[in-house]
């Protein structure tokens, strides 16, 4: 049973691990060829890189190797999907992960600092679990909110049940490896990981995805008046408001940063702390 729990299981929670914090890998590398953003979400890809950050530090101060692999590979991808992504964000986001990342820098220099001259070791191990373990369970806070959202929408299309139930294996893994070693900052997040996973499978199950209506395009309405004012449909003071219409619609085209707002799958996480097709951070890849 010990080399199962604490070998091979693992072994399998880093390739789950792998595969979840890579998975953005296509959509990142068209950004780098058609250098637009789209409805993609950048945030998730600097939290990425720190929260997998944080395990490695965990990983360097116990030691344990067994969590090294996926967080190595996942704080290398953060920092890649962060710089293409940087590139071709709105000022507003470019801003969010600039300052995300020189908080997450000072943060890091200060825990590094106080762990090499102000603790012993096993107190240093401890400080970085706890970090490791707060950084983790603000993934979930997302999740959260989006969970409340879906039930009173009564729409559960923003959570999509492949990388869900992937997350909910991933957390299982690592909820069992962090048992067997008996380390309670493995288990505990990815134990708690995994019941939001399950909740929010059960929530897609239980309300469905419906999509969401969109409202008419400018073009479109403008067209739609257009047709009525050359039909006859349209008079006197009704035909000006028309023609006033059809301005405001063209400079509303015109207008920069008009577009539709994202939806609801770019802003939310997955299931068991792993971001969705936008972005991830693997909350059981420890």
């Amino acid at each position: 049973m010990g080399v199962f729990t604490e070998v091979v299981v693992p072994i399998f929670g880093n390739i789950l691990g792998v595969i979840m914090l890579l998975s953005p890998t296509p959509a990142v590398l068209n950004i780098r060829k058609t250098g637009k953003l789209g409805d993609i979400n950048p945030l998730p890809y600097p939290m990425t890189a720190v929260n997998c950050i944080g395990w490695v530090t965990y990983a360097f101060s116990i030691p344990n190797p067994a969590i090294l692999p996926a967080n190595v590979l996942g704080f290398v991808a953060g920092v890649f999907f962060t710089m293409v992504a940087l590139t071709c964000a709105p000022r507003k986001d470019q801003d969010r992960m600039t300052a995300i990342a020189v908080a997450a820098s000072l943060y890091f220099i200060m825990l590094g600092t106080i762990g090499c001259w102000g603790l012993s070791p096993k107190e240093a191990a401890r400080m970085w679990g706890t970090s490791a373990v707060v950084i983790l369970m603000i993934y979930y806070f997302v999740p959260l909110s989006t969970m409340v959202h879906i039930v009173r929408t009564r729409n559960a299309a923003s959570i999509y049940p492949p990388l869900a139930g992937a997350s909910i294996a991933n957390g299982t893994l690592w909820l069992i490896y962090g048992l067997a070693v008996q380390d309670v900052n493995i288990w505990l997040p990815n134990g708690f990981g995994t019941i939001i996973g399950v909740v929010q499978l059960g929530l897609r199950f239980a309300y469905g995805a419906r999509p969401t209506a969109e409202a008419p395009s400018a073009e479109a309405a403008t067209r739609s008046r257009d047709e009525e004012v050359a039909s006859g449909k349209v008079y006197g003071s009704e035909q000006s408001h028309a023609v006033e219409g059809r301005t405001d619609s063209g400079s509303q085209l015109l207008a920069p940063g008009t577009g539709p707002g994202p939806s609801a799958s770019t802003l939310g996480l997955g299931a068991g702390g792993a971001f969705t097709s936008n972005g991830v951070g693997v909350g059981g890849a420890r």
